[in-house]
């Protein structure tokens, strides 16, 4: 039997929907953990048949990739978990050093600031250091909570609640893709994959707390500050997620970081 290789976003954010997926124990089903950017790379080069990946990734990839349109990574409003942390206000931040992990967050901070800001550095050494020579620098996902918890710089700005302030549109960081070998010799696999991501959103929406206290002993977090974080986000993709994303697509081209906005379709 062939197993399914699917992609595991190693941190907090997704977890509700890969806590589902666990518990189905699935045994077609293969686990490869990474970051964003890791997973984006090996759904692209094959080394992954499915994966949750970066919208800027999947929209610079569509024509290799194809959309699995049940679920995603969706903020409408503050999100915690992607953060720029400065030692100016976010108006006067124009020299940025970004995290290595993120390809959304790093073309919506573009958006954000201007296509007219100075290009972006890696952020390649402790954030606090870095500060030193930056405005500002943009962390993700648990490295980001890390900083909410234990502030290191004198301001943050909280790009999902900036991006609905200024669209009023929700922002979806990530969806679901598989590549277009899987989706053309799996298409069974993938529409079983499918049913188990919604039956896994529908769980964790029917008891949240039964993912809070899995989370809690499995992420450096007390149940406490996972409970209101896990709240901030929503893990479908329906016609509110897809305009919110068809609106960062359309803003990311104006911007330059998007040759052409695909069509959201499977």
């Amino acid at each position: 039997m062939r197993l399914l290789r699917v992609g595991r976003i190693s941190a907090l954010n997704m977890y509700p929907i890969y806590h589902g997926l666990e518990r189905a124990e699935d045994p077609t089903l293969r686990f490869t953990d990474g970051v964003p950017t890791a997973l984006n790379a090996a759904l692209l080069d094959g080394r992954l048949d499915v994966s949750a990946v970066s919208s800027i990734a999947f929209a610079r990839n569509a024509a290799r990739l194809r959309l699995v349109p049940v679920a995603s990574i969706t903020a409408d409003g503050a999100v915690d978990s992607i953060q720029v942390f400065s030692r100016v206000p976010f108006a006067e931040v124009r020299r940025v050093a970004v995290t290595p992990h993120s390809a959304t967050s790093v073309a919506l901070l573009r958006v954000l600031l201007g296509a007219d800001a100075p290009p972006f550095t890696l952020l390649d050494r402790p954030p606090a250091e870095a500060l030193e020579d930056v405005d500002g620098v943009l962390l993700i996902g648990d490295e980001a909570l890390g900083g909410l918890r234990e502030p290191f710089a004198p301001h943050r700005t909280d790009l999902g609640e900036l991006w609905r302030a200024r669209t009023g549109r929700p922002m979806v960081f990530a969806v679901w893709a598989a590549s277009e070998e899987a989706a053309r010799e799996r298409p069974a696999a993938l529409a079983e994959l499918a049913a188990l991501l919604t039956r896994a959103r529908s769980a964790y929406l029917a008891d949240p707390e039964a993912v809070v206290r899995a989370a809690a002993e499995r992420f450096p977090f007390p149940a406490d500050f996972i409970r209101p974080y896990l709240r901030r986000l929503r893990y479908e993709f329906g016609p509110g997620e897809r305009a919110g994303l068809e609106e960062f697509l359309r803003l990311a081209r104006e911007h330059g970081q998007l040759d052409a906005v695909p069509p959201l379709a499977a």
